[in-house]
């Protein structure tokens, strides 16, 4: 019996979480399921097009500039004939009304839109939602949002958590990586708190509020380091205030990194500290595979991605005082400290597996289907 095919869209050339979930999702279907077959359109240059083809997954070369862009509705027309496609499955906002003009075209044609931040439309842009198959969610905070704010129906809207690439995070790091991380940031017997995330502005994503926590916790932990792996336009003010702070000396910027693993080693806590939006916190899924308790924010879909008092430990945004209450209880309890480590190892490897992905996935596939 022949799969069912589904086509996965992005175009783009970008190299971010988004590019990154939607070749996890094309590679796990590739992998695990028996019905549906995924092919992923992208740009052939972009690193989704390449790293799905290097993965034996279908590719067809697609670029689409907006949503409304001839040259981009022709091909997607061209892709879904020569291949027959049953469902499209859009990732990114700019192809959602490309991908829904396909109705016009096609009777049977299924279209699901997929949502991983949790911001707003404009008025003339939430329409989509209602227009579409299915709306899927990376967390129950981004599908909230989509309810209350963008009057999408309750019906037409389903969290999905993103797949979790266990078997790469759980592979061995070179001992001499982790000792060069140690080396070069003078990290050598350092308590090590540290956090992975852009730098937008000084407060960031609550980085900020981490090396405040560390200029009140040296007096008590003159080991302590704090390690921000991540960059951008306010890391130049973040530094600035490390050294008005007066912890220049123990604050190490690493910068953007591509292997993240071999830092994430070197950390005895994490700490993603958002103050804004945060569609679902993936990194902090990371952080658990490596045995890191995690302290997170309340913000967006990061309660959902740790167990408060369990796995890690939730406190509001822009709060160095409760920040610094969490970091004495793990450092102060080393049996708190183990437990939060092993219980994180397991709630990543039992609930967002590719296979459970994978199961909830296609049985979304199926009921879009038979709708």
């Amino acid at each position: 019996m022949d799969k069912i095919k589904v086509l996965h869209l992005f175009s783009s050339n970008t190299v971010g979480g988004a590019e990154k979930q939607t070749l996890l999702t094309a590679l796990s279907l590739k992998q695990l399921s028996s019905k549906f077959e995924p092919i992923v359109a992208a740009p052939k240059e972009s690193f989704l097009y390449r790293q799905a083809a290097a993965g034996n997954v279908k590719t067809k070369d697609f670029t689409c500039r907006g949503s409304f862009t001839p040259s981009g509705i022709f091909s997607l027309i061209k892709i879904i004939k020569e291949e027959n496609i049953s469902i499209l499955h859009v990732h990114q906002g700019k192809l959602y009304w490309t991908a829904l003009l396909m109705k016009l075209f096609f009777k049977n044609i299924k279209v699901i839109l997929h949502r991983r931040q949790d911001t707003r439309h404009k008025w003339y842009a939430a329409g989509h939602y209602k227009i579409a198959d299915k709306t899927l969610t990376v967390s129950k905070a981004v599908r909230d949002g989509l309810i209350k704010y963008e009057k999408v129906p309750k019906n037409k809207v389903q969290v999905l958590y993103n797949a979790f690439d266990f078997e790469k995070f759980s592979k061995q790091v070179n001992p001499n990586d982790v000792n060069d991380v140690i080396k070069k940031y003078n990290l050598e017997n350092k308590i090590v708190i540290g956090t992975v995330a852009a730098i937008v502005s000084l407060e960031g994503k609550g980085q900020q509020y981490l090396m405040e926590a560390a200029a009140h916790l040296r007096k008590d932990y003159p080991d302590i380091a704090v390690l921000i792996v991540g960059d951008g336009a306010g890391r130049h003010a973040q530094e600035e205030y490390a050294k008005e702070l007066g912890v220049s000396d123990i604050v190490k910027f690493a910068g953007q990194q591509k292997d993240v693993v071999k830092f994430l080693k070197v950390m005895d806590i994490f700490c993603l500290l958002s103050c804004d939006t945060e569609g679902f916190g993936n990194v902090n899924l990371e952080a658990q595979s490596q045995k890191i308790p995690v302290i997170t924010t309340t913000v967006g879909g990061n309660p959902e991605t740790i167990v408060n008092g369990i796995t890690g430990i939730l406190i509001e945004p822009r709060n160095t005082k409760s920040l610094i209450f969490a970091i004495r209880k793990i450092l102060s309890d080393k049996r708190t400290a183990r437990n939060f480590s092993q219980a994180g190892y397991d709630f990543v490897r039992k609930t967002f597996s590719k296979e459970i992905f994978v199961k909830n996935l296609t049985k979304i596939y199926e009921d879009v289907l038979n709708d």
